[in-house]
């Protein structure tokens, strides 16, 4: 394996309860508070405009994503924290000479200031994020379009996720996929490739599935 392809909230990082408060705020200024979710967790995956659709419904309207976005770039980092394990995984995965990158849905620059704030940046060589390019997950085309830019080829690269998107954009482009199940794990019709308890289990998977790939 030469790469791995991370997905951001729920992978990564549980940001859940900053989103919960740029949440919040937004519902407030629209007069909607009674629509906070007790678990804004059940809507995390597929981006800000995903979040407030399904929230939402039918009186969503495109200005709240400006909305919830500006208070979300106000505090991003309040609670958000990696989970347990990754730091510790990904600067092993780093020490074996595997690529990482994060491919999210979040807007690029935001991605990154987290990533900076939490001392993660350093170790991904590429952050792409839901604007980057043309189209977004579940697309195939931010994985594809990595992948090119690392110069890793389809089948030598690894792709998780807490979402169906994740395994949809993973599986459209070639990658084997694995499930992170310590993520927002929602609904899926598509079952990923391998299902990861831990991180720490995807060093061992790093080594094993070189053979698979």
């Amino acid at each position: 394996m030469k790469a791995i392809l991370f997905d951001l909230d729920g992978t990564l990082i549980d940001s859940a309860q900053d989103i919960a408060l740029a949440l919040r705020k937004t519902l407030r200024e629209l007069g909607m508070e009674d629509r906070m979710p007790d678990d804004v967790r059940n809507f995390i995956g597929g981006g800000v405009r995903a979040l407030l659709e399904r929230i939402l419904g039918e009186d969503f309207r495109e200005e709240m994503v400006e909305l919830f976005r500006s208070y979300y770039m106000e505090s991003p980092v309040v609670y958000t924290k990696p989970y347990e394990g990754i730091p510790q995984t990904i600067m092993e995965l780093r020490r074996r000479g595997i690529k990482l990158a994060v491919v999210t849905n979040k807007l690029e620059e935001l991605s990154v200031e987290i990533l900076k704030r939490l001392s993660l940046l350093e170790y991904f060589d590429i952050v792409v994020g839901g604007d980057t390019f043309a189209e977004k997950k579940p697309s195939p085309v931010p994985v594809s379009k990595t992948l090119v830019v690392l110069g890793v080829e389809p089948e030598e690269a690894l792709m998780v996720g807490d979402t169906e998107a994740d395994i949809l954009a993973g599986r459209g482009a070639g990658t084997k996929v694995a499930l992170a199940l310590w993520g927002y794990v929602g609904d899926r019709a598509v079952e990923p490739d391998f299902i990861l308890h831990r991180p720490a289990e995807l060093v061992s998977l790093a080594s094993r599935v070189s053979g698979v790939l």
